[in-house]
């Protein structure tokens, strides 16, 4: 509990002492990567913690982001809107999940990707309430209960504040009964169920709240860009923010985040000096999987145990040292 407490205050401060760091641009870049974190938390909560690896969780994103936008021109209400994108997502999550799970590692991948690419047609197709190819601009604007946001700064806060509960979320989740019974079925199915768990069940319910926080973060980024189209489901955007999970960390929850982060980084700012941006992130992508210490969050880790590996040695060394020049001295 005071881990968790630690946590969420070097957070809120890292989160409030940006701004004043980072230019108006730096602060949008911020918000977009706070967004990306939820959609790669999400994500990575499936493939580290229920061994599900999905090609198509950018159509929850996209059913997020359309739920904003196609009933934002009928309600002004922020919480209602955003409520609708999770629930509707979640929805999506369970009954398709329901399905989807009956199958196991590449064939879960393969209809995952199938189910991603049947959404981008329909959203490309249905141009009368998706606006087909040329996508469609948010009519709402957030508004919290206290005015319009629409500051940098303003929005921001808002992402930031979003991608901490999210986090925080995410961390009681994983930690509770439920999110045990989940890894456990990852790391030994036969064992559950031998113990009299369903594994179904567990896998389903880890799929449907990773469903829904990944159409949380799409509804998100409707505001954010107030602007949505087709590419926001496309195979490819799921491609990129699996990325973000094998290169943050998978198996973890701050690692997607990190990821995310990085990714955003390498797109922006190095894209200004090279259009050759994702040779670096693929060999970047590549020598992780070679050395095979999984991503920076465990680069970090092994990097830390490896530090405190030699100061214990070396006091170990002057203790003996110690102890021996007193039997001398005896």
């Amino acid at each position: 509990m005071k881990k968790n407490l630690l946590i969420m205050f070097l957070l809120l401060i890292a989160a409030a002492a940006l701004p004043f760091i980072v230019s108006e641009y730096g602060i949008n870049l911020a918000a977009e990567i706070c967004i990306m974190a939820i959609f790669a938390m999400s994500l990575g909560l499936i493939m580290g913690y229920a061994g599900m690896v999905s090609l198509g969780h950018a159509a929850f994103f996209g059913i997020g982001s359309y739920t904003v936008t196609i009933l934002g021109s009928h309600l002004s209400n922020f919480y209602l809107l955003i409520l609708g994108s999770i629930v509707l997502s979640g929805l999506v999550a369970l009954i398709t999940g329901a399905i989807f799970i009956r199958t196991s590692k590449f064939y879960f991948l393969m209809i995952t990707l199938a189910f991603g690419q049947l959404l981008f047609a329909l959203t490309w197709q249905l141009k009368d309430l998706t606006g087909g190819a040329d996508g469609m601009k948010i009519s709402s604007t957030m508004n919290l209960g206290f005015g319009d946001i629409v500051s940098p700064l303003g929005i921001y806060f808002v992402m930031a504040g979003a991608a901490i509960l999210v986090y925080i979320f995410l961390r009681f989740f994983v930690h509770s009964p439920a999110g045990k019974i989940i890894k456990g079925v990852m790391e030994n199915e036969s064992r559950m169920k031998a113990l009299g768990y369903d594994p179904r069940i567990y896998k389903l319910l880890a799929y449907s709240v990773s469903g829904a926080l990944a159409g949380f973060s799409g509804s998100l980024y409707g505001y954010f860009n107030l602007f949505v189209s087709p590419d926001l489901t496309n195979w490819m955007f799921s491609g990129q923010v699996m990325i973000m999970v094998i290169i943050g960390g998978v198996g973890t929850l701050i690692g997607p985040a990190i990821g995310a982060g990085l990714f955003i980084f390498l797109q922006n700012f190095i894209s200004t000096y090279t259009e050759r941006w994702p040779l670096i992130m693929g060999l970047l992508l590549v020598i992780l999987v070679i050395v095979g210490k999984g991503g920076i969050i465990h680069w970090f880790a092994l990097l830390r145990s490896k530090i405190f590996y030699r100061r214990s040695q070396k006091r170990m060394e002057y203790a003996q040292n110690h102890a021996q020049k007193e039997e001398v001295t005896n």
